[in-house]
């Protein structure tokens, strides 16, 4: 185990052990904010059933499964149990496919089902169809789904990957997420096979975890009839992820645990914290470190006028913070210096080089693709995270061949002896020089040239829906592409392959930008958080409303009045998340129309008691002349 197993205990820690060391069904929510240590408590949680309970688990090849959200979660948590066997770590995907896999006539029927739907569906849409250029587009889509089904017949296994190709038997994410929470509903026997194989699961990120996997978690451990363990660690206010559940519904013999001790922040950090949240639940954190080693540190908001120049606004903010605090980490680019957090707004992109990149992710009323374009997860740019830009990138010369092993079919598939091997190794080594020249010359359109070449040459294995795109006459041209996906993928093609560069380093945090929803569970010495509505930010959010400056809409009242979500509420948890990544010391800068208002409503909110503007700003303008 690592060093988090040492921390000392809290209350919610000895409580979680109370509620495992009971006999029988055991259940409990613990909602941790931020900066309260939540990981630790799980991992604290995973030793004790470990040290306790290993001889009975193993006798029986039994697990305990922790669930979390990212990958980068599930690497985080195997480092800190050491990688024990006992312990399936895995995200919520992975864990339904563990669970779905073996009842594979299931998952044909669930496919066919829905092949099905999608065919009465079309036809439906293309009777009502008003022009014939629709008719065709959905005519030609409808024959593709006939196909896949007709293709369904010969599948012999199903297996999962990021994005469906039904006749081919290749189920995707959004598959698993419907397919196997409704099973374990309609199916008794597979709720009892999960139980029997894992006696003891704990879903980290409660809150972000999609509604329907845990009510089928939850129905789970109300009909099975063994010893079951469900343990939830989250914090409602911290789901920014508009699939999530947020608050995690309680069955009445489940212990509800809270932890509000805050080991992260400076004082005046965690009072900013303590007010945002305030106008939620009301949940107040507590310093979880002694007063001796909690510093004080600093906290401002700033309101500047939305017609000020970002760039040059911001540079100023920065520099009068560093002669404020007498830091000059404050205007440093580095590794130590400030991390910017922004609602993926233009700033980032002018600022990082990938103005056009943000555009063509985001046209009117985008889709979810755009959603995964801010997160840094959009399949369209995986292959050059993942393999071209490694390939192109010199001082990866060594990983050549194991990124080749890993992402391309050149070398993986079909080698069939040592005159096969050399062939192909020699071809892998033209294709890639070969890239790298189209890479290093960039230009308009570099993007659609660089991603066909690659896909031409074998040196990436696209997702199904890429390659139907890329190659509409290829082994998976009966993929059904949506119109607003076939319009970002045109746009995307149109781009500089040069603008990932800045866009990559943006959203993995190697930038001084991040986007808000990247950074939740990281931490910085020093963090800006921007509220600038003028400058677009995310259909689903809004600091103007959460502030009062603009008024809600129809359907915000509606939402508000049937005690469903809301624009404000959303924009409160996100705040709450990018305020909370402070260790030190925060700014907020808030963007308005009307600055006096804005002024008004953030001392009447009780979020700031007295916001700075230009003109405090420019009491140091002889140091600093290019405030604006």
């Amino acid at each position: 185990m690592t060093r988090r197993i040492d921390a000392q205990d809290t209350d919610a820690d000895r409580r979680i052990r109370d509620v495992l060391g009971s006999k029988g069904k055991a259940g409990f929510i613990v909602t941790a904010g931020a900066g309260s240590g939540k990981t630790t408590s799980l991992v604290k949680a995973l030793a004790h059933v470990t040290a306790t309970r290993r001889a009975q688990l193993r006798a029986r090849t039994q697990r305990i499964a922790c669930i979390t959200y990212t990958e980068v979660a599930v690497a985080e948590i195997h480092g800190d149990v050491q990688d024990d066997p006992l312990v399936y770590v895995s995200t919520i995907h992975s864990f339904l496919w563990e669970a779905i896999a073996p009842f594979q006539s299931d998952i044909g029927a669930w496919i066919k089902r829905q092949l099905t739907a999608k065919l009465d569906e079309l036809s439906g849409k293309i009777e009502k169809a008003k022009t014939p250029a629709k008719r065709d587009t959905m005519t030609q889509d409808w024959t593709r789904y006939q196909r896949q089904l007709a293709a369904l017949r010969s599948v012999r296994k199903f297996t999962y990957s990021v994005g469906p190709d039904y006749g081919r038997g290749q189920i995707g994410h959004a598959d698993v997420l419907k397919m196997v929470p409704r099973m374990l509903i309609e199916q008794p026997l597979l709720a009892k096979v999960i139980a029997t194989r894992f006696p003891i699961v704990f879903v980290d990120e409660s809150q972000d975890t999609e509604a329907n996997v845990v009510a089928s978690l939850i129905h789970t451990y109300k009909t099975v009839k063994s010893d079951f363990c469900l343990g939830f660690f989250g914090d409602p206010m911290q789901q920014i992820y508009p699939t999530g559940i947020g608050q995690v519904p309680a069955e009445p013999d489940w212990a509800l645990i809270n932890k509000p001790e805050n080991f992260r922040s400076s004082r005046r950090v965690l009072e900013v914290v303590n007010r945002v949240r305030a106008g939620a639940d009301g949940n107040k954190q507590t310093p979880g470190r002694p007063d001796a080693l909690t510093p004080d540190g600093d906290a401002y908001f700033i309101v500047l006028p939305t017609d000020a120049d970002r760039v040059a606004s911001m540079d100023a903010v920065r520099r009068w913070l560093a002669h404020r605090t007498s830091n000059d980490a404050w205007a440093a680019d580095g590794p130590d210096g400030v991390k910017i957090l922004v609602a993926m707004h233009k700033l980032a992109a002018r600022r990082l080089g990938f103005a056009d990149l943000h555009a063509a992710f985001h046209p009117k009323n985008p889709p979810a693709l755009a959603t995964a374009f801010i997160e840094g997860t959009a399949w369209p740019i995986t292959p050059f995270a993942n393999v071209i830009l490694p390939l192109c990138d010199p001082s990866n010369d060594h990983a050549t061949l194991r990124i080749l092993r890993k992402h391309s079919a050149l070398i993986r598939d079909d080698l069939t002896g040592a005159g096969v091997v050399r062939e192909r190794l020699t071809s892998a080594r033209k294709a890639v020089t070969d890239l790298r020249d189209l890479v290093a010359a960039g230009g308009p359109g570099s993007v659609g040239k660089t991603l066909r070449f690659a896909h031409h040459t074998k040196l990436i294995d696209p997702v199904p829906q890429l390659a139907r795109y890329l190659d509409p006459d290829g082994p998976h041209g009966d993929q059904v592409l949506s119109e607003k996906a076939r319009e970002i993928l045109d746009a995307f093609m149109t781009c500089d392959v040069r603008e990932l560069q800045g866009y990559l380093r943006y959203v993995s945090r190697q930038s001084p930008y991040s986007t808000q929803h990247a950074t939740k569970g990281a931490e910085f010495p020093r963090v800006i958080v921007l509220l600038d509505d003028s400058e677009g930010v995310l259909p689903a959010y809004s600091y103007d409303k959460l502030l009062g400056l603009t008024a809600l809409s129809q359907t915000d009242r509606e939402n508000k009045a049937n005690g469903k979500d809301t624009t404000v509420e959303r924009s409160r948890r996100l705040l709450y998340v990018c305020v909370s990544r402070a260790r030190e010391e925060l700014a907020v800068i808030v963007y308005a129309d009307n600055v006096e208002a804005a002024i008004l409503s953030l001392k009447v909110s009780g979020l700031a008691d007295e916001p700075l503007t230009l003109s405090d700003l420019a009491s140091v303008r002889g140091a600093y002349p290019s405030i604006p």
